[in-house]
């Protein structure tokens, strides 16, 4: 039997799955899989701008390097709109976990401080 929460929250991810931004997320990823070995160029570029990221030493070196390695790849239409929609998609995310974080009040910020 499904609890309360769980219900609520099926209810919630089907309404955020309607939403304009999601339905282009989905539309952009579709485009994406009839392009044979697409999927996995974009992969291992999120697994490389990922390590960037953590990375600590010679980071504008390794920016323009990983900028040029990429720039052919991220002037392909395809790959910049899906990009940009699962952005959008991330970026709604980001506000609806901070829209619950602050709705619900939980005695957290004490012991961050």
């Amino acid at each position: 039997m499904m609890r309360e929460s769980e219900k609520i929250i099926k209810e919630f991810a089907d309404k955020l799955k309607r939403t304009e931004e999601y339905r282009l997320y989905i539309r952009k990823q579709e485009k994406v899989a009839e392009y044979p070995g697409l999927r996995e160029e974009i992969n291992q570029y999120r697994k490389e701008y990922y390590m960037l990221q953590k990375s600590e030493e010679g980071l504008f070196d390794k920016l323009d390097e990983f900028e040029k390695k990429y720039n052919k790849m991220r002037s392909n239409p395809v790959v910049d709109e899906y990009l940009e929609a699962e952005l959008a998609v991330c970026k709604m995310m980001q506000e609806v976990y901070a829209q619950i974080a602050d709705a619900i009040d939980l005695d957290i910020h004490s012991c961050l401080q």
